[in-house]
């Protein structure tokens, strides 16, 4: 084979490869709520924004590639209503284009577009599946017919899956806020209030939408309420357009919810534990500390809770209420004065991590917070020698 056969083999291969990757995004984004209880769904969709853009390497490669091998001309990108079949493959390429540019102003694009935009996934699925089972030199391949065939096949039970939850959710109850608190000073706590109660683990979040707010996207906020308690408490820090938008509603305003999801959760019903939180990185834990504790669950619980001072500490008299034999706290306090008690001034360091599970048999450590405290913590955990099986993290991912 010449370079001329080489690139244009090549050409072929990322065609398909961009087929088949792109069914994988659509099923894996159809069905991420439910793979959420095996992966979670901030996995889900990190994986799913970088993959995309593998995706469209391929699909840009696919034509280029072909240019490349001096077999077709810059007129590959012009539609030909001649050539419907090769028409199609370029619509594909540019709706793909179109998808991919919505998808990085997801904030700034109502739900009810953002909707339509997932719907215009499938239109481009079919018109690339259109164009390789019709255009090509191995378009009339049984080999790659099947192939395309199973592609298609394979997309249906996601894109059902989808339509049978948006329509259940369509159904589920209405939620109103019942309470605002204002933690600190540009912290505020939402009770949400329903007709029927929505069971959820300690450490879940949801996403929320506000009715009628065509600006404004779904956006993911931590359950910082427990099971225990009455509603859906969600604790926010006003610093966007969305925070913004929640702190100026009032008590009786519709709150539209998805969820729960998540897997930063209980793994085990017992065993010594060790939370380590940032900022408003504390809302799981507030929910973990009152459901274990409440449960009566079997273990001693340490709380390593980082902020800036005292004043920014959310849940501080809650948890200094739940102090006891099993529940310690540890405030890390980066402009604190001077240490004190359970207030350590400085960064989280080795030796408060080491004290945190002092006396704790072979304890698991959660962390939640801004991504230098996670990387910071899970090195210093390594260091101590602990299990990488021992450490659970929650992803920010909006």
């Amino acid at each position: 084979m010449n370079l001329s056969d080489i690139l244009y083999t090549l050409g072929k291969f990322f065609g398909l490869t961009t087929l088949i990757s792109l069914a994988l995004l659509i099923f894996s984004g159809d069905t991420a709520r439910y793979f959420d209880r095996f992966i979670g769904l901030d996995r889900l969709i990190k994986f799913q924004r970088k993959f995309s853009f593998f995706v469209l390497s391929f699909a840009v490669l696919h034509p280029v590639l072909f240019i490349l091998s001096g077999r077709e001309s810059l007129k590959v990108f012009i539609p030909n209503f001649y050539l419907i079949p090769l028409s199609f493959g370029i619509f594909a390429f540019l709706i793909l284009i179109i998808v991919m540019i919505f998808s990085y102003f997801y904030k700034r694009i109502s739900y009810l577009a953002w909707q339509y935009i997932h719907i215009l996934t499938y239109v481009l699925l079919g018109f690339a599946l259109y164009h390789a089972f019709f255009w090509g030199s191995d378009a009339k391949n049984p080999i790659f017919q099947v192939i395309y065939v199973i592609i298609l096949i394979a997309v249906i039970p996601g894109a059902f899956y989808r339509f049978i939850y948006k329509y259940r959710a369509w159904r589920r109850p209405k939620f109103y806020i019942s309470k605002i608190i204002q933690e600190t000073n540009n912290v505020f706590s939402l009770n949400l209030r329903s007709d029927k109660k929505i069971n959820f683990k300690a450490g879940q979040f949801c996403f929320l939408r506000l009715k009628g707010k065509k600006l404004y996207a779904r956006h993911p906020f931590t359950i910082s309420s427990s099971p225990q308690e009455e509603g859906f408490l969600f604790t926010v820090k006003n610093t966007g357009r969305f925070t913004f938008a929640l702190s100026k509603m009032k008590i009786g305003d519709e709150v539209l919810i998805d969820g729960p999801f998540g897997r930063f959760v209980e793994r085990k019903k017992s065993g010594d534990l060790v939370f380590v939180a940032g900022g408003v990185g504390i809302t799981p834990f507030r929910s973990m500390a009152l459901d274990f504790l409440s449960r009566g669950r079997q273990g001693k619980i340490s709380l390593i809770y980082c902020a800036k001072n005292k004043e920014d500490l959310v849940f501080e008299n809650d948890f200094n209420r739940l102090q006891g034999e099993n529940f310690k706290t540890f405030y890390v306090l980066s402009a604190g004065e001077k240490s004190e008690g359970s207030y350590f001034s400085g960064r989280i360091n080795k030796e408060i991590v080491k004290d945190s599970f002092l006396n704790m048999n072979n304890p698991t450590f959660y962390i939640c917070g801004p991504e230098p405290l996670k990387i910071a913590t899970i090195k210093m955990l390594k260091e101590l020698g602990v299990s990488k099986k021992k450490i659970i993290f929650e992803d920010f991912f909006w």
